[in-house]
């Protein structure tokens, strides 16, 4: 996969450096780790036709590779810095577009998504916080479909893979509950067609958590992202949505 989005990274780290001049002052960090359990459904136009496979929840242990996602949020009043990293390796079945001329069909999709954006809260309580905010996603993604041949007919195989970042905006409200549970969620849409960028993309995802102590918290909850584009004059959409489990330290 490509590189490219390392530079991304490298901004938000340089953002977020105790030295840098966006954070004098005192800043606290958040780091997550969540495993993603989701459903994937993608639909991949090809030259003989159009092949959409789904991966129910159901079968999420049996044909997903891997799946999760990480984050890291350095806060200062208001203001908030984010680095999201999700990453999706996945095999589905699929029908053929042409019973006649293939027997089935295989979709094999490798995304890595890299977000980096900046809040500022609207509101900020004791015990709500609401924030609004832009920035870019960096995606990476490599779609491969293979085609069983029938008899005379030979195997065909479509590869669809590229670089490109969308444009974000965002919203976010967090509320907590009591000294030990809190709830948050969360919104992006972007791309709109913008020269390189997704046709469409959006994200959502909602969920809660519970404090063990000062440092240590276990997350959970459910997260649906959304991506349509044009890959070489065909039409690809993927759908990924479901539970997902974790924990975040707070330092």
């Amino acid at each position: 996969m490509s590189m490219k989005w390392i530079p991304l990274l490298a901004a938000i780290a340089a953002l977020a450096a105790p030295g840098s001049a966006a954070a004098q002052g005192k800043w606290d960090y958040t780091a997550t780790l969540y495993g993603w359990f989701p459903g994937v459904k993608t639909t991949v136009e090809t030259p003989v036709g159009e092949i959409e496979s789904e991966v129910d929840f159901e079968e999420v242990l049996e044909d997903l590779d891997i799946a999760f996602f990480g984050a890291l949020e350095a806060r200062k009043g208001r203001v908030s810095l984010v680095g999201d990293l999700q990453f999706i390796d996945l095999g589905a079945e699929a029908e053929s577009p042409n019973g006649l001329l293939f027997s089935d069909a295989e979709v094999d999709s490798k995304i890595v998504l890299v977000s980096a954006y900046a809040t500022y809260a609207l509101i900020d309580t004791d015990d709500f916080r609401f924030d609004v905010g832009a920035g870019l996603r960096y995606v990476d993604a490599s779609i491969e479909t293979h085609l069983n041949g029938m008899g005379a007919t030979p195997d065909a195989t479509f590869s669809r893979d590229g670089g490109w970042t969308d444009a974000l905006i965002a919203a976010r409200v967090t509320r907590q509950f009591n000294d030990r549970w809190f709830g948050v969620a969360y919104a992006d849409i972007g791309g709109f067609g913008i020269g390189d960028s997704s046709d469409l993309t959006w994200q959502a995802f909602a969920g809660g958590g519970y404090r063990f102590n000062e440092t240590w918290s276990a997350v959970g909850g459910y997260r649906h992202l959304s991506i349509e584009r044009e890959f070489n004059r065909f039409d690809v959409t993927a759908d990924v949505s479901g539970p997902f489990l974790g924990f975040q330290a707070t330092f």
